[in-house]
């Protein structure tokens, strides 16, 4: 299927069936999703896959993502590097050596 039909037919999901899923499928997924480009290239990200505590997850959750939590049957949690200022300067100092730490 090529990529503009694939988008054209895609669309949110508001609610879950009970048909299982497969944890082969989600690590596919999770495989794929690690390829896609990144703000500010703010990688490594790490995925974290929800069964067992959906309810306290989605108490904590922003939005209105809360019932879509506690339906899932995993929820996948992203969390990425944002220090991206320390960041930069520790690169910046290791492979320009001649920038200041204001450069």
């Amino acid at each position: 299927m090529k990529f503009l039909e694939l988008n054209k037919k895609r669309h949110a999901i508001k609610h879950f069936t009970d048909q299982a899923v497969d944890i082969k499928d989600v690590r596919t997924a999770i495989e794929i999703a690690t390829l896609a480009p990144s703000a500010h290239n703010i990688q490594p990200w790490k995925f974290v896959v929800v069964k067992e505590r959906k309810p306290q997850l989605a108490e904590v959750m922003y939005g209105g993502n809360k019932d879509q939590a506690q339906e899932a049957q995993y929820v996948i949690a992203i969390f990425s590097d944002t220090d991206l200022p320390k960041r930069s300067r520790k690169i910046a100092r290791n492979g320009v050596k001649f920038l200041s730490d204001d450069a």
